[in-house]
């Protein structure tokens, strides 16, 4: 007798808990492509219909400040991505759709430094000092919008960034009560743009659960530094 059958002469009796493993498999994995799925086209869906975006500036109405999130840099030079995101936010301070620069960043380790070479790309490009602020605890998205709001006392700003990541920040901030538009900055094609979208399909999901199930906070917070005043002290210790 096998593992799987019973034999009474000619006739095999099938064993019904093979089948049923194999059912319960195909529901646990539709569960688990199937949520985030339906998350992703929700945050999609509410992007594109109820959330105020625009790929050129005289699309955006003014608002107070840019903020401008990490992306990678290579030897001390922001990557093609961040360079984008950085020229787009100077863009639309010098045609005075915002007055001040919000640059956020990962600078969690002395190996790694994103918002230096930010800020440095910003005042080569001849930004007022007083005008950029720099955020070093921007590790992830939820970090810079919860820190741009609560930190630096932000109420309505425009989102800098490539449209894969636009969704997810438009929800965060609608969640945060940060009045936020998107100022998509794709400027050109990236080699990394197949694997962004892919990995955001994911960080969506969990976004979701941030704000609805869990209630994560930022991983650091600390006193208010409000974006009206000058933003040089902002640069202090963690920057230069």
């Amino acid at each position: 007798m096998s593992s799987t059958t019973s034999q009474f002469g000619d006739r095999k009796v099938q064993n019904p808990w093979k089948g049923r493993t194999r059912l319960a498999l195909i529901l646990v994995v539709g569960l688990c492509i199937g949520i985030p799925a339906s998350i992703d086209l929700s945050i999609e869906w509410d992007y594109e219909n109820k959330s105020p975006h625009a790929g050129n500036y005289r699309s955006l109405r003014p608002a107070t400040v840019a903020i401008v999130p990490g992306a990678s840099v290579y030897k001390g030079v922001p990557s093609p991505v961040l360079q984008d995101r950085l020229d787009c936010a100077i863009e639309l301070y010098r045609q005075g759709k915002v007055r001040k620069i919000l640059l956020s960043g990962d600078n969690g380790t002395s190996y790694y430094n994103e918002v230096k070479p930010m800020l440095l790309y910003v005042l080569e490009r001849n930004v007022y000092e007083k005008d950029v602020f720099v955020d070093h605890a921007g590790f992830r998205t939820l970090d810079t919008l919860v820190r741009a709001k609560e930190i630096f006392q932000v109420k309505d700003a425009i989102f800098v960034s490539q449209r894969f990541h636009q969704p997810r920040a438009a929800f965060i901030s609608k969640k945060i009560g940060l009045d936020l538009q998107s100022y998509e900055s794709d400027r050109r094609l990236y080699v990394s743009g197949p694997f962004s979208r892919f990995r955001e399909f994911f960080a969506r999901t969990l976004a979701w659960i941030d704000m609805n199930l869990t209630n994560t906070a930022p991983k650091y917070l600390g006193k208010p530094f409000p974006i009206e005043g000058s933003g040089v002290k902002t640069w202090k210790g963690s920057v230069l």
